[in-house]
């Protein structure tokens, strides 16, 4: 963590007794500085692992995206056996 980093922003919210008791306990334990110590680490985390699900997001739908080019194809050239001649589809693939 950036400790010489400037600060300007706060966010509140509220815990249940139980919450308020195990993250105490989290904070002891990893010897942090303080709630918002260990708080602001837990956001580190989840900004950092969003990045990850996009980047895996974005390799699904890449790879479905081929999946469905090399389906079509095969459509069309099964298509082509059907019929004498080949079925065109338009852009709007009716």
């Amino acid at each position: 963590m950036n400790v010489l980093k400037r600060r300007s922003r706060m966010v509140s919210f509220r815990l249940s007794e139980e919450e308020y008791e195990s993250l105490r306990d989290i904070c002891l334990t990893a010897g942090a500085r303080s709630l918002s110590d260990i708080a602001r680490d837990a956001v580190h985390r989840l900004i950092g692992s969003g990045g990850e699900q996009k980047k895996d997001l974005e390799t699904q739908l890449r790879l479905l995206n081929e999946r469905i080019d090399v389906i079509d194809r095969e459509v069309r050239r099964l298509a082509g056996q059907l019929e004498p001649h080949p079925v065109t589809f338009d852009a709007a693939g009716s």
